[in-house]
C-alpha cells in the first residue's frame, strides 16, 4: 500500500508540474495580447507577470527566424552575383559601352559591393526579414517598457484591438442613435409649457424638445435675450407616442454662479401652452 501511495504521489506531482509548465507557457503567450485583457486572464494564467519573459522570448524568436533566414538569403545573393560575374567575364558584350575603362578587378568589385546590400534586401524584401525585424524591434520595445514597470502587449495586436473596439463602439453608438431617432420621430419645434401642467416639480417652465440638447445639463444657464433661466431638471417622457426630452427651467438669480451659459430663442409668450 505504501508503495502504491508513493506511486500515486509521484503521478500527482508530475501532473502538477506539467500543469504548471503549461500554465506558464500560456501566460507567456497571453502577455502578447493587449494589456487591457491581462486582468481578465490573470486568475487563470500569469499574463501580467510574464510580460518581461514574453518580450525576451520575442527577441529570441526574432533571432531564430532572422539569423538562418539572413544566412540563406545572403548565400543566395552571393551565388547569384558570382554567376553574374562569370557571365559578364565570358560575354564581353554584356558590359556597358564604357566597360573598356573598367578593369576586371573593378568590374568584380561592383558585384561584390552589391552583395553587401544583402542585409537591406533581406530586411525590406523578404518575409523572414519582415518578421524578424518586427519581432526584434517590438520585443526590445516591450522589454524596455517592462523594465520600467509599464509593460504592454504586442503592438500589432494592441492596434487591432483598438480598431475593433472603436469600430464596435461606433456601430453601437450609431445603432443607439438610429433607434432613439425612430422613437423621437421627425424633428419638430420645441414647445414651452408651464411646469405645473406637466407635473415637473420646481420648474417654472418646461422646454419639450424632440431632440436632446448636447450642451444642456443640470445647472446650465439659458439666456433667452430677455430673461435668464437655469436648467433645474432633465427627464425623458413619451408624449403622444413620441420620446421627448423635458428641460425644467427655473428663474436664474443674480447671486447664482454661472458654470455654463447657452443662448436660446424662446418662442413668443403667446405660443406658450398654459
Amino acid at each position: 500500500m505504501a508503495q502504491r501511495g508513493a506511486m500515486w504521489d509521484g503521478v500527482r506531482a508530475f501532473a502538477g508540474a506539467l500543469l504548471g509548465v503549461v500554465t506558464w507557457i500560456a501566460g507567456v503567450a497571453a502577455a502578447t495580447l493587449p494589456k487591457r485583457w491581462w486582468p481578465v486572464l490573470d486568475p487563470y494564467v500569469p499574463a501580467t507577470d510574464s510580460a518581461a519573459i514574453s518580450a525576451i522570448l520575442t527577441i529570441l524568436i526574432a533571432g531564430a527566424i532572422g539569423v538562418p533566414g539572413f544566412i540563406s538569403h545572403a548565400t543566395e545573393q552571393v551565388a547569384l552575383n558570382n554567376e553574374a560575374i562569370l557571365a559578364a567575364a565570358q560575354d564581353q558584350a554584356s558590359r556597358p559601352a564604357s566597360a573598356e575603362t573598367v578593369s576586371e578587378r573593378e568590374w568584380g568589385r561592383m558585384f561584390v559591393g552589391a552583395s553587401g546590400l544583402s542585409v537591406f534586401t533581406f530586411i525590406f524584401l523578404t518575409p523572414a526579414g519582415w518578421a524578424s525585424t518586427y519581432l526584434g524591434i517590438s520585443g526590445t520595445w516591450r522589454g524596455i517598457a517592462a523594465a520600467v514597470d509599464d509593460p504592454f502587449g504586442d503592438p500589432i495586436l494592441t492596434g487591432l484591438d483598438v480598431l475593433v473596439r472603436g469600430g464596435t463602439r461606433r456601430i453601437g453608438s450609431d445603432f443607439a442613435r438610429t433607434r432613439r431617432e425612430m422613437l423621437e420621430g421627425p424633428v419638430v419645434a420645441d414647445r414651452v409649457v408651464p411646469g405645473p401642467r406637466l407635473g415637473v416639480a420646481g420648474a417654472e417652465l418646461v422646454i419639450v424638445s424632440a431632440r436632446r440638447k448636447p450642451l444642456w445639463d443640470v445647472g446650465t444657464v439659458v439666456d433667452t435675450g430677455e430673461d435668464w433661466f437655469r436648467v433645474a431638471s432633465i427627464e425623458e417622457r413619451t408624449i403622444a407616442g413620441r420620446l421627448r426630452t423635458l428641460y425644467g427651467l427655473t428663474e436664474h438669480r443674480d447671486s447664482e454662479a454661472i458654470r455654463r451659459a447657452v443662448r436660446y430663442e424662446m418662442p413668443p409668450r403667446a405660443e406658450w401652452r398654459g
